[in-house]
């Protein structure tokens, strides 16, 4: 019985770092989720529990945790882990490059411009951003729609068979957050640019004036109102707009054995 015990505890183990290697990169992904607010032991736990809440089969039917089969399937697992975190982080990253766009150009980021070695990394706006879009997410069912992608995921990428992502979606995504960001940042850029031309104009009739000293203040000043009254009306409806949700999750993956994508 305790040799029966032994080598079920080796299928157990298994299951479980199947299903942490796909839930884990959503955890690392997350900023409501990731190091900064679980660590260590208490984060690896819980991951462990949420894969296990969602794993489609019985928990001894894994291969043997030390056994060469189970090499593809964690490293398929972990691929399909970082596409979902990737999915899931797409409002949050979109939010972040915001903050770093309207920061460039207020002036706040001017220290990595000039010493990319030693200047700041990210940009206050863009953590204020980032925590406001997971506020937003949170408050909108955002954990529930996180387990309905994961819940999805299984039924088209089931871990005991083969599985691939689909590419040209892939291939895009860099794309289509660097384009969010720059259509939301838009207006408050525009201002910015016609603020800098006026400095422009001005230091041109008075030489004496230092402009480029006045500008980092006077664009601060009108990022700061010109957010005061874009930020309510677009922003929040914009997080919402942008949160994967599972009905989507078909067109990620190819079907097994054939190379047309799912619908």
């Amino acid at each position: 019985m305790f040799y029966a015990l032994y080598f079920e505890i080796h299928h157990l183990v298994a299951s479980a770092a199947l299903g942490f290697a796909r839930v884990a990169p959503i955890f690392f992904f997350l900023p409501f989720l990731n190091s900064g607010v679980l660590s260590g032991a208490p984060r690896n736990a819980i991951i462990i529990l949420v894969a296990l809440g969602v794993w489609p089969h019985a928990l001894n039917e894994a291969p043997p945790f030390l056994s060469v089969a189970m090499i593809p399937l964690v490293l398929q697992e972990a691929a399909v882990g970082v596409m979902l975190g990737c999915l899931l982080s797409w409002p949050f990253w979109v939010m972040h490059a915001l903050g770093c766009i309207i920061d460039n150009q207020r002036g706040a980021t001017l220290s990595s411009s000039i010493d990319p070695a030693n200047g700041i990394d990210t940009s206050e706006m863009a953590n204020f951003l980032n925590m406001f879009a997971a506020v937003v997410y949170l408050q909108n069912g955002g954990l529930v729609t996180m387990v309905d992608v994961l819940n999805k995921s299984y039924q088209l990428c089931d871990p005991m068979n083969e599985c691939t992502p689909s590419l040209p979606p892939l291939l895009t995504f860099i794309n289509q957050v660097a384009q969010n960001a720059l259509v939301l940042a838009s207006p408050v850029v525009l201002v910015l640019l016609l603020s800098e031309v006026f400095l422009g104009l001005l230091s041109r009739f008075a030489p004496q004036m230092n402009a480029f000293a006045i500008s980092l203040t006077v664009k601060s000043g009108i990022a700061v109102l010109i957010m005061l009254l874009y930020f309510s009306p677009v922003l929040p409806d914009n997080v919402l707009r942008l949160s994967f949700q599972a009905t989507g999750l078909s067109s990620w993956f190819y079907e097994r054995g054939a190379m047309h994508v799912l619908e």
